[in-house]
């Protein structure tokens, strides 16, 4: 999933980096929003170290009713 969605950390060269070793094959923080449908609504892409406000993703949720 995480290649289908484009959130793996997959460069090749982050395993040769000591620095970026432990991202190498892990997963991006993501947030995702997918309709009954399976269309994704929502997508959103962070540094590890930032969160989504609550809000952004409730609103997304609110259009969807």
């Amino acid at each position: 999933m995480t290649r289908a969605y484009g959130v793996l950390n997959d460069d090749p060269t982050a395993a040769q980096d000591p620095k970026r070793i432990a991202t190498y094959l892990r997963a991006k923080r993501s947030w995702f929003v997918v309709d009954k449908e399976g269309v994704v609504r929502y997508a959103r892409v962070t540094d590890p170290r930032n969160l989504v406000p609550n809000d952004e993703i409730l609103e997304v949720l609110a259009k969807l009713k």
